[in-house]
């Protein structure tokens, strides 16, 4: 059975495979503006999710692996379908240094590993108890922004690329011991939020 994602556009943005990466280091923070009603999730990020759902299949197939993408930047209709949407600014960084159009994309992977993630690939219905608090997804995902190719048949596109490691506790403890050594950690040792922590505060829809 087919992962059910939702689409907003019936034109969906085209991309390849990436290969190189380098790591990522502005960190700037922004709002932005409102203009339509509030999305549970967000909107520029279910925009993302056929792309989203093709990366992660790829992922699996070579699970603890890279699996990576080019990724556009907005065309025109894009940018006339994110104004209508009150997103203004593409190229806003936020205070984990990625860009608004880049974060909508890894929010987009993030969100259908967490609920469809199953061990060996995606399952065609939600995982039990997925988004409830002390949950967590039979597997994690490691996610990576890299350069932007300046040549070349990907020149102008972005490359990022994914790779997923099993679940459980160990996993987590790895993460979080590589974000504090990063400067990127978004919760303390016991287990309390620090300002990378995303919240509400950081979003234009609920």
């Amino acid at each position: 059975m087919s992962t059910p994602t939702t689409t907003i556009s019936r034109k969906t943005l085209r991309f390849g495979m990436a290969s190189s990466y380098a790591p990522l280091t502005v960190l700037v923070s922004g709002g932005n503006n409102r203009a339509m009603p509030p999305f549970e999730r967000d909107p520029l990020s279910v925009r993302f999710d056929p792309n989203a759902r093709r990366l992660v299949e790829r992922a699996y197939a070579v699970k603890g692996s890279w699996a990576g993408d080019f990724v556009p930047p907005p065309g025109p209709r894009a940018r006339l379908w994110m104004a209508a949407h009150g997103i203004y600014q593409p190229y806003e960084r936020d205070r984990w240094g990625e860009i608004r159009w880049l974060r909508a994309y890894k929010r987009s992977v993030y969100h259908l590993v967490n609920w469809y993630g199953g061990t060996s690939g995606l399952r065609g219905e939600r995982n039990t108890g997925a988004g409830s608090e002390g949950w967590h997804s039979p597997v994690r995902v490691e996610w990576e922004t890299g350069v932007r190719v300046r040549e070349g048949v990907h020149a102008g596109r972005w490359a990022v690329r994914i790779r997923i490691h099993p679940g459980g506790r160990a996993t987590s403890r790895i993460g979080l011991a590589r974000a504090a050594r990063e400067g990127n950690a978004w919760m303390t040792p016991d287990g309390h939020q620090t300002f990378r922590a995303s919240t509400a505060a950081d979003h234009e829809w609920a």
